[in-house]
């Protein structure tokens, strides 16, 4: 071999271990000082975390009647194999879930910090989509379908505005703020509570998740099981609700609203009712008209949203309206415990009245004649309150209006939404006009008009209160909570928030008048005849229409038996015209489920 042949093949050999060199040092960086990095990315291109979503708790009424549970669904998930994912895919899944797909994508950006776990695009999928997905699985990698507890609802739109419903829609800050406060910090994309008790008690319901760690073939399918944690299901809740007073609640006025309709008055449609346990402040109903059924939501919201009804607010606390006549105890109240009036002293009414200039009447103009306080209540004549007002005046009756628990939230928690309503005063009037206050409207809202609106809550809280003498125990509605090993958690108690100073004697005046509402003669004689003593006041609560065609709200509170009372409720039926025809027919439902009462009683 000549040199010239020697050198080349010396170059050639040494740029050949010179490579050699490279690639085994290449190696042992990979092999050695990167091992657990790639090793991981194997792993992990290899085995994947599952998640098993806990059941959720179940929810009961006060007598251990099931009122929501689970049941296993389909649910179609994306899990990122390591390379992105697929557009085909995503295209697919689009038409076949009816979904857009920037709603799939922006699901993606979401839950990026969820990569290789899988990311839940629809639940409670058909089984036609899990076969069309199973039909076609080599073809669309990182498709996955999972097995997911769905809530159920065992009764439909019962008790809606209270269970609540499932959903992934946004939740509001100070939502999430409180669920921490109670242990669980919501991510995007979870699928919680969006309304009522699921909403409120979130943090106890859902449980703790498990997870299973599983093998994957090269399209995501499970191939193989490494190891399982089982998840923790949640809490079971127990409420105060009564299911059939809460059932009989809810039929009546459904039935109340539709007879009005029928009678072509198209105003009506809206209507709620609260049933409350005067002795611990236990909610044992609660109806909002119209409601919405919390298994279908996902298919009704387009509609529910458009219906000017507003089905998927709760009157009965989310709103507050305009309650007349029901509010003259707390003006009788004030005038007897003020001295401003005796009980035996009568206040005359020709039907009208003439003061500061303002010509106001009774209802129809009727003219009562002379008559003391339990009259004065038994017939709801307004002349009398009248001359109550003015001779209180409105800061006083402002002040009792708050002791009865209006113009704020009466504590209610176990639910969110309470409105706290509006106590007619010079303040609230100052806050929207520059006019100072007239001796006028100080009449007006000794009779419930002028700026008062009040929430059926409150007016359920208030009577209440009248029941028991002055006691305001908090609202609440869970009972009872039960972990998923049978044991206690927490056991409700009554809890007294306030406490309204009055002289018995005066409560004793109140009560008993209220007792001769419901007596022939009063403007609650349809509850004449009832076997159990009712204590009652109508109200009915006038609408400004250009035309005045506009018919009036409908309301009736009240609690029985009158010497021990067990029940207090409030009715409002929204433009049910007056106050005794539409809301005592319910309130007497209402009263003859509590107590038991057939018709052959």
């Amino acid at each position: 071999m000549d040199k010239k042949m020697l050198k080349r093949t010396r170059i050639f050999i040494s740029i050949v271990a010179f490579i050699f060199i490279v690639l085994s040092a290449r190696l042992a960086h990979l092999q050695i000082f990167q091992f657990e990095q790639y090793w991981g990315r194997a792993e992990k291109n290899r085995l994947r975390i599952l998640p098993i979503t806990a059941p959720r708790g179940e929810i009961f009424d006060r007598y251990g009647r099931q009122l929501v549970s689970n049941r296993p669904g389909f649910t179609v998930s994306l899990v990122d194999l390591g390379q992105g994912y697929d557009d085909d895919t995503i295209s697919y899944l689009s038409r076949l879930l009816e979904m857009e797909e920037e709603e799939i994508n922006e699901k993606i950006r979401s839950q990026y910090y969820r990569r290789y776990l899988p990311i839940r695009l629809k639940t409670d999928v058909s089984m036609e989509i899990v076969s069309k997905i199973a039909e076609r699985r080599m073809e669309l990698p990182g498709v996955v379908i999972e097995v997911q507890p769905i809530r159920h609802f065992v009764y439909g739109n019962f008790a809606s505005h209270i269970l609540g419903y499932m959903g992934e829609g946004t939740v509001p800050d100070w939502v999430m703020e409180q669920w921490e406060k109670d242990g669980y910090k919501y991510q995007v994309g979870d699928l919680v509570g969006q309304a009522g008790i699921e909403m409120a008690w979130e943090p106890l319901l859902r449980g703790v998740d498990g997870g299973i760690q599983v093998e994957v073939n090269s399209t995501g399918q499970a191939i193989r099981e490494f190891e399982r944690v089982e998840p923790k299901p949640g809490d079971a809740l127990y409420l105060t609700i009564d299911t059939r007073l809460q059932q009989v609640t809810e039929q009546a006025l459904c039935e109340v609203v539709q007879g009005l309709l029928d009678e072509n008055n198209y105003y009506a449609g809206e209507a709620a009712a609260v049933v409350l346990d005067p002795r611990s402040g236990a909610i044992l109903a609660m109806a909002s008209i119209p409601s919405y059924d919390p298994n279908t939501l996902r298919l009704d919201f387009p509609d529910l949203v458009k219906d000017q009804r507003r089905p998927l607010v709760n009157k009965a606390i989310e709103e507050h309206y305009p309650v007349g006549s029901t509010f003259k105890m707390v003006t009788a109240l004030a005038a007897l415990q003020e001295g401003v009036i005796s009980q035996g002293e009568k206040v005359y009414c020709g039907g009208t009245v003439t003061r500061y200039g303002a010509t106001k009447s009774c209802y129809r103009k009727t003219a009562h004649g002379s008559l003391n306080i339990f009259q004065a209540l038994q017939k709801s004549c307004n002349i009398f309150f009248y001359e109550m007002g003015l001779r209180v005046g409105i800061d006083t009756l402002a002040h009792y209006s708050r002791e009865f628990g209006f113009g704020n939230p009466v504590g209610l928690t176990d639910i969110f939404g309470e409105k706290k309503g509006i106590v007619a005063s010079r303040e609230y009037k100052s806050s929207l006009y520059t006019d100072p206050w007239y001796p006028a409207e100080t009449m007006d809202a000794a009779i419930g008009q002028s700026f008062h609106s009040i929430t059926p809550l409150q007016l359920a809280n208030y009577v209440a209160i009248i029941a028991g003498r002055g006691t305001h125990y908090r609202p609440y509605l869970v009972q009872k909570v039960v972990d998923s090993e049978g044991n206690i958690k927490m056991i409700a108690e009554p809890e007294l928030l306030h406490f309204v100073e009055l002289d018995d004697a005066n409560w004793d005046i109140i009560q008993q008048a209220m007792s001769l509402v419901t007596m022939p003669g009063g403007t609650g004689a349809r509850l004449a005849d009832f076997p159990i003593k009712v204590a009652g006041k109508t109200g009915t609560a006038q609408v400004v229409g250009k035309d005045g065609s506009i018919p009036s709200h409908s309301l009736f509170v009240a609690f029985a038996p009158l010497e021990d009372p067990e029940i207090a409720l409030s009715v409002f039926v929204k433009h049910g015209e007056s106050g005794g025809s539409t809301s005592i027919p319910v309130a007497r439902r209402i009263l003859e489920a509590y107590f038991q009462i057939t018709e052959e009683q």
